[in-house]
């Protein structure tokens, strides 16, 4: 098959990508991954998101020989969301478990001492799931949204208790990593993340989108400032090529987030 075509969204703009999109196959659940390498010390200015997901894709096809990269969806430290593996294919994630799912690969080494995930990419990650429930029809469950690390080498989920008493040991992998939400439990799932992930469908589901225009990064580097001018913090940096949603602007500045005071210079945007 050809390879698949790798696209960086901000996460409004996959959002209005998955909503206005219909997908043949069938989706029952949602896998939540970490990449353990690369992770938050691999990443520097001069190499940017869509660098990593050709380098995820070379690992995945030379070394894992896959036909290409394993997961639908990457997520970053940014918030910025990775379309990777087309939806409509089955992920290489879980392996003995992949029908009927999403796999989504968080960047970063989410076990206890490594990787503290950035509040964007913690919001980030709850919105994925949150986004991928209502397009899906799913629910925060243990049954829908999952672990990679409840599933044995055969894809059969351990028992419950098992996981929970941490017992798994090296009969799985930790992912998506022992400091994941908490842990990498069941009982933490239940306690630390479904809880975000439902409050999250809650507040898109009351959410009016405002008249947006969506645009493409036009420069290298981009700085994302929490106002619309030179004077106010970077508060994250954008690649090109990457798709934002412009919902107002002031001079010659564009704001790209509903929620948050991110601002950009216009003159790169096209």
């Amino acid at each position: 098959m050809a390879l698949a075509q790798f696209h960086i969204y901000t996460q409004q703009d996959f959002r209005k990508y998955l909503m206005n999109t219909d997908f043949s196959r069938e989706i029952k659940v949602v896998q939540n991954h970490h990449t353990l390498e690369p992770n938050y010390r691999s990443i520097s200015p001069s190499r940017g998101e869509m660098f990593w997901l050709e380098s995820m894709r070379n690992f995945h096809i030379h070394d894992n020989g896959w036909s290409d990269i394993g997961q639908n969806i990457t997520t970053f430290p940014s918030g910025n969301i990775g379309l990777c593996r087309p939806i409509n294919i089955t992920p290489a994630g879980i392996f003995g478990a992949n029908k009927g799912a999403i796999c989504i690969e968080n960047l970063g080494n989410f076990d206890a001492g490594h990787d503290q995930m950035t509040q964007e990419h913690k919001d980030c990650i709850v919105f994925l799931n949150a986004v991928l429930c209502m397009k899906f029809n799913l629910k925060p469950v243990k049954e829908q949204v999952v672990y990679h690390h409840w599933y044995d080498r055969k894809g059969k989920r351990f028992p419950e208790s098992k996981v929970n008493n941490d017992q798994v040991g090296d009969e799985q992998k930790t992912c998506p990593g022992t400091a994941f939400f908490g842990t990498n439990t069941i009982t933490s799932a239940e306690d630390n993340f479904f809880p975000l992930i439902d409050s999250k469908i809650q507040q898109l589901s009351n959410n009016i989108t405002p008249d947006t225009v969506s645009m493409k990064v036009n420069a290298s580097v981009l700085n994302v400032r929490s106002g619309p001018g030179t004077s106010f913090r970077i508060a994250r940096t954008l690649t090109r090529d990457t798709q934002v949603t412009v919902y107002t602007t002031s001079a010659d500045w564009s704001k790209i987030s509903n929620t948050a005071e991110e601002w950009v210079f216009s003159a790169y945007l096209s």
